[in-house]
């Protein structure tokens, strides 16, 4: 019997990896740093975010569907200007 298994799709293209690894290599200090007077649990979990933010941020600049909907507002907002 032979099983044809199906590959599991990957979760981040390789463009939106670099993206993640980047930002995060940004900000390695304060994520893996040790915790302290001047490095507390909130610095780290607010570098988190920020991480995560710009995360977002990117992904959406680079989706498609973002660039379709932005190009019929556009559109639509000219046909109302000629209205």
């Amino acid at each position: 019997m032979d099983v044809k298994t199906k590959k599991k799709k990957t979760n981040w293209s390789k463009n939106e990896f670099e993206a993640l690894v980047s930002e995060y290599e940004n900000k390695f200090n304060v994520l893996e740093g040790d915790l302290s007077v001047s490095l507390t649990g909130s610095d780290k979990r607010k570098a988190w975010e920020s991480v995560m933010e710009w995360t977002r941020k990117w992904l959406n600049m680079q989706s498609p569907r973002l660039i379709i909907s932005t190009q019929k507002f556009k559109k639509q907002k000219k046909i109302q200007a000629i209205i």
